[in-house]
């Protein structure tokens, strides 16, 4: 498809690659240390309270700790993917470059649908290897700070960073669709990205606090929820259980995604594009 090749040409340049791509591999890096540092005794002092165990050594040796850090950063990853769907399909609106496209491609659902399944490829590709990244970091420390690794490589333990990759992935999908959607009605990217996360790292959290409804029900929970059941719904931040079930987030998730794909691909299909 034409228009994901193109897309692809787009993401493959450096400032795409480190700015989202590398972001996500460093920031999970960062905290794979933290983890592994704190399990080993070493004193992490996150917020100036004392020192911060994020997991122990028991947690990382059982067949699900190769993931158990990447898990954790399921919020992280929805928000890079959301930054990149929304600045993406503004920045053609604002650079006035998607009439070109839709001149070289007049029927816009096809556009949209190569350039929403580039970025997704992206992102899927992005977790890939963030994931190898962290489960080889961890590797590189375990013996160092006392954990062992063997279950990690049992039926087990490469189970979980299947469905680890396939969560996360999934998860991601939510922010981004919507970022797209936010991105094609305001068609500005300080816009959609600021209302974008501002909902999923504020607004949800801070209204789900008094509405318990949209704690359990909302996107940014369903998608923390899909995630959480890569590891059997046990984090590095106390092991809290989802608050929905495996099955139930995943219907949710999957609502929410057809819900932006079907605004998105409305949007784009009857508005006029004057610039």
């Amino acid at each position: 498809m034409r228009a994901f090749t193109s897309e692809w040409v787009k993401l493959s340049r450096r400032t795409t690659l480190v700015g989202f791509g590398g972001t996500m591999i460093g920031v999970t890096l960062l905290f794979t240390t933290l983890a592994f540092e704190g399990a080993g005794g070493r004193s992490i002092d996150l917020d100036g309270s004392g020192s911060d165990a994020l997991v122990t050594t028991a947690m990382l040796s059982m067949p699900e700790g190769s993931i158990l850090v990447a898990t954790d950063m399921a919020g992280f990853f929805g928000v890079v993917a959301l930054a990149l769907f929304a600045s993406n399909l503004a920045g053609e609106f604002h650079k006035g470059t998607i009439r070109m496209l839709f001149v070289t491609e007049p029927n816009r659902l096809k556009v949209l649908a190569g350039k929403l399944l580039a970025l997704s490829s992206f992102v899927a590709a992005g977790i890939a290897a963030t994931l190898a990244a962290s489960i080889g970091s961890g590797v590189l420390m375990a013996e160092r700070v006392g954990v062992e690794t063997s279950a990690w490589w049992t039926a087990d333990g490469l189970a979980a960073i299947g469905a680890a990759y396939i969560n996360l992935s999934g998860a991601a999908l939510v922010p981004a669709l919507i970022g797209a959607t936010l991105a094609v009605l305001t068609r500005s990217t300080a816009i959609a990205v600021s209302v974008g996360l501002g909902w999923f790292i504020l607004a949800e959290p801070l209204i789900g606090a008094f509405w318990d409804g949209l704690s359990r029900w909302g996107p940014a929970a369903a998608s923390d929820a899909l995630a959480a059941g890569a590891a059997g719904a046990a984090g590095m931040f106390g092991g809290a259980t989802a608050e929905i079930s495996y099955a139930t987030a995943t219907l949710l998730v999957t609502g929410y995604s057809l819900a932006a794909l079907t605004i998105t691909a409305t949007l784009l299909t009857r508005r006029d594009v004057t610039s």
